[in-house]
């Protein structure tokens, strides 16, 4: 029985990682791009799939969007996210945060539902701290916006804050929202 449930595991990482890939580079379906904003809705793949199936393949999930970001970039001459510090290891730590956080949650009398909300706010709050700390350390601002990125600061900080304020909303409410809806499939097979 146990080797069943690993097995299913696996296999749902793997449908998790082809969504992932899929939604990467689909246009308007992984990141939605209006004007110079790109908001991304693979955080809420990454975060349902450490919810599900745990710490561990949520660092892997993590670990796939994050290539699929890299790639993207090369694909698009989007330089900054070129740098694996920028796309990929901030990406394997959102899906290791939203699984601890939850693991974490569900051993206390948290509900579900919160659980899970704190789950998908911690996961997408490292996402965005960490893609723009490295951003920032890497100089990568100044190569996506150019000498505009000194005079426009705050204009760029506002157009940040709304894409991250978006994915933040859009994790919190989605994320519960899933699980809460396939919870009695995933149950009984993992």
């Amino acid at each position: 029985m146990k080797e069943k449930k690993k097995l299913i595991r696996l296999v749902l990482c793997a449908l998790f990682a082809a969504l992932t890939v899929v939604m990467t580079f689909t246009p308007y379906l992984g990141y939605i791009t209006v004007g110079i904003i790109e908001i991304t809705t693979l955080h809420v793949v990454v975060i349902l799939g450490a919810t599900i199936l745990g710490p561990k393949y949520g660092a892997i999930l993590g670990g796939v969007w994050g290539l699929t970001c890299v790639m993207r970039a090369f694909q698009f001459g989007i330089i900054p996210f070129q740098n694996p510090l920028v796309s990929l290891v901030p990406r394997i730590i959102v899906g290791l945060v939203a699984g601890l956080v939850f693991y974490a949650l569900s051993k206390t009398k948290c509900k579900k539902p919160i659980s899970l909300a704190l789950s998908a706010f911690a996961g997408t709050l490292t996402n965005t701290v960490l893609v723009l700390s490295a951003l920032k350390i890497s100089g990568g601002f100044e190569t996506l916006f150019g000498e505009a990125a000194k005079t426009l600061e705050v204009i760029i900080a506002t157009l940040i804050s709304t894409n991250g304020l978006i994915e933040l909303i859009s994790a919190v409410v989605v994320v519960p929202a899933i699980y809460l809806a396939t919870e009695k499939f995933f149950k009984n097979k993992i």
